[in-house]
């Protein structure tokens, strides 16, 4: 810059002017050395502060839009989402406000901290979320908008009375967590904005990029061919051709061997489409479920009456081979034992998913997860993790990482604020959810 030029004209006309003066006889060239240090130590003070002036004053749109120095554009802008179908019962309020609050926010932080607004992810995907709000619900959804999420209030898809099938008609109110209002999970599929939809449950963390997984769904370059050889698939599986969906299965729900495991619910990739959300909707009104499950073959295991079963059903029997079972240590991670429970006669017991042999997800390294789910490692705002033998070390390290992420999050707002002190109070201050400490938004 001009102010730079000039500074550095004036230091070397002084130190020139200064080694022609006559010269003391006694260590003349100390003097001359001292002052030339000092005159070296203004120089590049100026410049410091001339380059912060030029580039975060007088052109930072230039910067940021013509060069794309700071932030390069994204190959394309994933949508996030979750749902949001009820507040809790009464007793439950504070640590259900602390859930949807810091849960929500802790998530959307991994996210960012996985895209490309983090430089350092290496990511070159953006993101924007989204949060699917029952209409009884929406006294409770405040949080969400202050946080930064798009709030879509839906109501379920189906009238369930308008369900043609006795036996699903008159149990789906009373089952899984929420009954017929999980459905809002399906308007995922109607995010016709963006090539890949991420729906997520409140209790999960992203911890790496999920490149791969978009590079795949997105094209079909040499960015999708390199993405097929690095992304971990279950039973060595081939991927299709064309991928609609990616999730993990649930083989802790089901009985060693069976032969429809249901979808993991807490982790669902897809391509959005107006004609799979309205084929989802004719499924369910058809009301084709008995005794067995979906089509009286997919079931029968928690959440198989909403998204674990009903997804399942739909890509396994009206659309096989468009999607893809991930690897379950690596994507949405629960630290979950393979095996059933250990025989009494000390002998090996067989592998939940069917197969001779089955890899441990409680012994994993979490340097290889992507993304982690608190199920069976219960959630952080409960300040009590599993006490099970084999996920007890696991568990503690997924925590760990929650609320590393938490931490983050609140340095990063606080910073935003103006507020530059790094204390914060202790997360959990004993043993049970009444300990939580929540987060001050």
């Amino acid at each position: 810059s001009t102010s730079s030029l000039v500074s550095t004209t004036i230091m070397v006309r002084i130190a020139t002017g200064l080694s022609r003066q006559k010269r003391p006889m006694a260590k003349p060239c100390c003097y001359v050395r001292f002052l030339l240090i000092i005159a070296s130590l203004a120089f590049v003070l100026m410049l410091s502060l001339s380059h912060r002036i030029y580039t975060r004053e007088i052109e930072p749109l230039l910067l940021h839009h013509q060069y794309n120095i700071y932030q390069p554009q994204p190959k394309a802008t994933i949508a996030y989402a979750v749902s949001l179908t009820g507040c809790g019962a009464k007793d439950e309020a504070v640590n259900k406000a602390a859930a949807l609050t810091d849960g929500a926010a802790v998530l959307k932080h991994s996210i960012h901290l996985s895209s490309i607004q983090n430089p350092e992810s290496g990511s070159k995907y953006d993101y924007k979320m989204y949060a699917f709000v029952h209409p009884e619900a929406i006294h409770c959804s405040g949080p969400f908008t202050k946080l930064g999420y798009e709030v879509l209030i839906r109501d379920t898809p189906v009238n369930i009375t308008e369900i043609r099938g006795d036996f699903l008609r008159e149990r789906l109110p009373k089952s899984g967590c929420c009954g017929e209002k999980e459905f809002i999970k399906l308007y995922a599929y109607t995010l016709l904005d963006y090539p890949v939809v991420v729906h997520l449950d409140l209790d999960t963390l992203i911890l790496r990029p999920l490149d791969d997984l978009f590079d795949v769904m997105i094209d079909d370059s040499d960015a999708s061919s390199l993405a097929r050889n690095k992304i971990p698939v279950m039973h060595d599986a081939e991927i299709p051709k064309k991928v609609d969906a990616m999730f993990t299965r649930d083989y802790n729900s089901i009985n060693a061997g069976d032969k429809h495991a249901g979808v993991q619910g807490g982790f669902l990739v897809i391509r959005p489409s107006q004609e799979a959300f309205d084929e989802y909707v004719q499924i369910i009104l058809e009301g084709n479920f008995n005794g067995g499950g979906w089509g009286g073959q997919y079931g029968f295991y928690w959440g198989v009456f909403q998204i674990q079963g009903l997804c399942a059903y739909f890509y396994d029997h009206f659309h096989p081979e468009t999607s893809l079972e991930l690897n379950r240590c690596v994507y949405n991670l629960m630290a979950d034992s393979p095996r059933e429970e250990p025989k009494t006669d000390g002998s090996q017991s067989r592998c939940l998913d069917g197969k001779d042999g089955c890899e441990d997800c409680q012994k994993v390294d979490l340097a290889t997860a992507k993304t982690i789910h608190f199920t069976l490692c219960r959630k952080p705002w409960m300040c009590h993790s599993s006490t099970k033998t084999n996920r007890k070390e696991l568990c503690k390290k997924l925590h760990h990482e929650w609320f590393r992420v938490r931490k983050d999050f609140e340095l990063t707002e606080r910073a935003k604020n103006g507020n530059t002190s790094r204390d914060l109070k202790d997360f959990c201050r004993g043993d049970g959810p009444q300990f939580y400490v929540p987060m001050e938004l």
